[in-house]
């Protein structure tokens, strides 16, 4: 009895490993299921970010056309930048000017004299009033340097201080008005006058401005013209009619000093022959009634004088008088002519420096010689410009003046370098003063213009290289792709021909393709109606080789071709893109409008795109609910095949346990 077996069952069973195994089998759907879903997801994946490729060009094509067009964006371009810059808006006029800037605009900047380094600012109100802004604030003393602070954190709107070493043991502070033009002069108060005097920054000085009444007492008895009512003074407007002549008296006469100036604003309006008055033409004699006497009831009359006339002769009419030298001071007895006035239909303010004429002015003379101009003059006034109120700064590094610049002939005057209301849509930013006549040019801006058509034609690339990777089994189609990064190129060749064959891809080529080959009409008709027209072009060979990327029809850029083309037919490659055709205010052809059109049904919400990434998500879905089903059976089976092996392994270790007993009762 102690050979006794059971066959199969003195050997172990690894119930375990054969569970495994049947469920390994079992699992088999799943994979395929799983597999399936990561299949669609990438897919899925491909059409959203083919979507947001198509998206991005879409965005290019429409910005050649749509309200903000490159094509409607205005530059301003100076010939010289270091004197003058502009910004222009898009409604910006397409012209050209000449501009001299004579003269920047400045605000008052004032330095002290040289302090010792122990230099006290006593406590006190300090007031500075910069044109008719003013600030004050307090201050308990303290040194030049913490003033200074003081009057930033405190006046910092209106004026600013600095303090400079200016050698080892001195030092100085600077005190400058942060609004430039002649009005918006600096001036101290309260405390600060103290201040400005004991830091040798100002020093009192008698004022020697003196304003000129125009009014009816001071002209009319100092005037003389040919013609009567040739000179007309009505709210402080002096008018003088041609051939007149004012003189206006300075009492007492005015000491001239350097910088005093003569300030005055003058005008002159042109007269055409029609409004110059005729000449009377002169009465003959005035010959008496010849008498009579009365005889014997008969009345007898004298006969009438004979005054023997000459013919009349046609007077000609005077020679034409153009004399632009107006202005002249009186002094010391002698007669000072001033500098020429210049034509201008608009007041302008002159200011002419006195001290180079005169050592006196006792009186102003206005003559008009001109035979076809009306002069105007007004706020005549003799001045210090940098004296503030009593005092006059010591060491002035540049004085409160205003913009003085030419443009295309006429002066203008302005407080700030920031000009808006000279040119309409355009902002002049003047930066020094220079007698050079500058060209400023209003033109399309041809960089933005270029960089839209740039984008646009990459963009459109690398739509169609997308689309060629997607659909073909080709490994050339990514290696042609330059634009393409490392990384970029690993990733296509995952996506490569996963699409192979799709209709709506290979359509969508085909129609992008044909836009780009029609021509399009424009107000030049064949000029400017193909994009070969302006260096865009397909060209299939390059010096005698055929190039395989130009045959799939991406687009190459000629940019000598381009750049000739937007300096001289902007208008007409607007029109190519994008056109009004029946006037309506609204774009309704072109290259661009067409592209945008087209693809609105591929990238709209519900559209081409959206619905394939729809339905793959419904797949997605679908495989979702049958992998978890296909995974509650897997579950339940494995559970069954763990009972039915563990079962088995029980009715094994049983026999195992009779085994035993039979060995035992069959000892040796």
């Amino acid at each position: 009895m102690s050979d006794l077996t059971i066959p199969g069952v003195t050997s172990r069973i690894d119930t375990k490993k054969m569970i495994d195994a049947i469920m390994d089998a079992e699992r088999v759907p799943l994979k395929r299921m799983e597999t399936d879903v990561e299949t669609y997801t990438k897919t899925k994946r491909i059409w959203q970010d083919l979507n947001l490729t198509v998206s991005k060009f879409k965005e290019s094509v429409n910005e050649l056309f749509s309200f903000n067009s490159p094509f409607n964006a205005k530059k301003g371009v100076s010939s010289d930048e270091t004197i003058l810059t502009a910004i222009a808006t898009r409604k910006a006029v397409i012209e050209q000017k000449d501009i001299i800037v004579h003269r920047i605009a400045t605000a008052d900047r004032f330095m002290s004299g040289s302090l010792p380094k122990d230099f006290k600012v006593k406590a006190g109100t300090y007031t500075f009033q910069v044109g008719d802004k003013s600030v004050s604030f307090s201050y308990n003393g303290g040194t030049i340097s913490d003033f200074a602070d003081a009057i930033n954190r405190k006046a910092g709107k209106y004026v600013s201080a600095s303090v400079v070493n200016n050698t080892s043991t001195t030092q100085v502070i600077l005190i400058e008005a942060k609004l430039t033009g002649s009005r918006n002069t600096l001036v101290l108060k309260d405390a600060a006058i103290e201040f400005g005097e004991t830091s040798g920054m100002f020093v009192r000085k008698q004022t020697g401005n003196r304003d000129v009444p125009l009014d009816q007492t001071s002209v009319p008895q100092t005037s003389s013209a040919q013609n009567k009512g040739s000179i007309a003074v009505k709210d402080g407007e002096l008018t003088m009619q041609p051939k007149s002549q004012v003189t206006l008296p300075i009492k007492p006469a005015t000491p001239i000093t350097p910088p005093m100036v003569l300030e005055y604003e003058v005008k002159t309006t042109l007269l055409s022959e029609d409004q110059i008055p005729e000449k009377e033409v002169p009465p003959g004699p005035d010959v008496p009634v010849p008498g009579s006497m009365t005889y014997k009831d008969i009345q007898i009359y004298n006969e009438k004088s004979v005054v023997i006339m000459p013919d009349q002769q046609e007077t000609p009419p005077p020679a034409r008088v153009d004399d632009l030298n107006v202005f002249a001071v009186t002094g010391n007895g002698k007669k000072i002519p001033l500098p020429p006035i210049k034509d201008t239909g608009e007041y302008t303010k002159v200011s002419v420096p006195l001290a180079g004429f005169t050592e006196t002015v006792d009186s102003i003379v206005i003559e008009n010689k001109n035979t076809h101009r009306v002069i105007s003059v007004r706020n005549i006034r003799i001045s210090d410009p940098t004296q503030r109120g009593d005092f006059v700064p010591t060491n002035a590094v540049t004085e409160a003046r205003d913009a003085l610049l030419e443009l295309n002939g006429i002066e203008v005057v302005r407080e700030s370098n920031e000009i808006a209301d000279l040119i309409p849509e355009v902002t002049l930013n003047l930066h020094d003063a220079s007698p050079e006549k500058i060209k400023l040019s209003i033109e399309h801006d041809r960089e933005a213009i270029k960089s839209s058509i740039i984008s646009f034609v990459g963009n459109y690339n690398r739509l169609l290289t997308e689309i060629d990777i997607l659909t073909r089994a080709e490994e050339n189609v990514i290696e042609s792709a330059r634009f393409l990064t490392e990384e970029e190129r690993t990733k296509a060749y995952e996506r490569l021909a996963i699409l192979k064959g799709d209709s709506t891809l290979m359509q969508l080529k085909s129609r992008l393709q044909t836009f780009m080959m029609n021509s399009y009409k424009t107000t030049a008709g064949p000029e400017m109606a193909l994009l070969v027209q302006m260096g865009i072009a397909t060209n299939s060979s390059s010096a005698g080789n055929i190039d395989k990327t130009l045959l799939r029809g991406y687009l190459q850029i000629n940019e000598d071709k381009l750049d000739a083309a937007i300096a001289s037919k902007a208008d007409l490659m607007k029109e190519l893109f994008g056109r009004d055709s029946d006037n309506d205010l609204v774009i309704d052809s072109g290259l661009a409008w067409s592209v945008d059109n087209y693809l609105k049904p591929y990238v709209q919400t519900g559209g081409v795109f959206a619905s394939r990434v729809s339905t793959l998500d419904n797949q997605i879905a679908s495989k979702q609910r049958e992998i978890t089903s296909f995974q509650r059976h897997l579950e339940q089976y494995e559970q069954q095949l763990k009972q039915k092996y563990g079962a088995m392994e029980g009715m094994i270790d049983q026999l195992q346990k009779s085994q035993e007993s039979l060995r035992n009762m069959n000892p040796k």
